[in-house]
């Protein structure tokens, strides 16, 4: 009898656990790929209705594997991009600081950022760069092209635009 209750009880935690991770996948959606998509996100966590129906007619197994493809499809991609997220952040902040360390040695800023050497060279086709007349501006995406998140100096912080 305590078997079969451990085993309620670690299904019931599994199933969990895989809702959670979905929860947090749809909420960072919006920051990594934007608001539409993550409309689709939530969409699909919708579905997690059907494992719900068939954990209560008894059909465990069919409703962990139902969890478990919609939580595969959810969880490593947006696990992915958060990861690359943090990586785009941090080379973002570095070249900021080149752009305001090259200001501060010629009194203008770069025309551009060739001479950047980034610490992560797969993450240069998701950062674009512009000079204006007074400043420049530095943007960079991370899931979609349509989704960045951009640093204007005139401003003097990061701002985000979805879609």
């Amino acid at each position: 009898m305590k078997i079969i209750e451990k085993n309620k009880t670690k299904f019931k935690l599994i199933l969990l656990t895989f809702v959670i991770l979905e929860i947090v996948s749809c909420y960072y959606a919006y920051y990594t790929l934007g608001e539409v998509k993550q409309f689709f996100c939530i969409l699909i966590f919708g579905l997690n209705i059907i494992p719900l129906v068939f954990y209560l007619f008894k059909l465990k197994r069919i409703s962990l594997i139902i969890a478990f493809t919609i939580g595969l499809y959810l969880i490593p991609y947006q696990s992915f991009l958060f990861v690359k997220w943090y990586e785009l952040k941090k080379e973002a902040s570095m070249i900021v600081e080149y752009i305001y360390d090259n200001q501060k040695d010629t009194g203008e800023f770069p025309k551009d950022i060739v001479q950047y050497e980034f610490e992560n060279r797969n993450l240069m086709a998701n950062f674009s760069y512009n000079t204006k007349a007074k400043g420049f501006g530095l943007h960079y995406y991370i899931g979609t092209e349509g989704t960045t998140y951009f640093y204007n100096n005139n401003v003097g912080k990061w701002e985000y635009y979805p879609d």
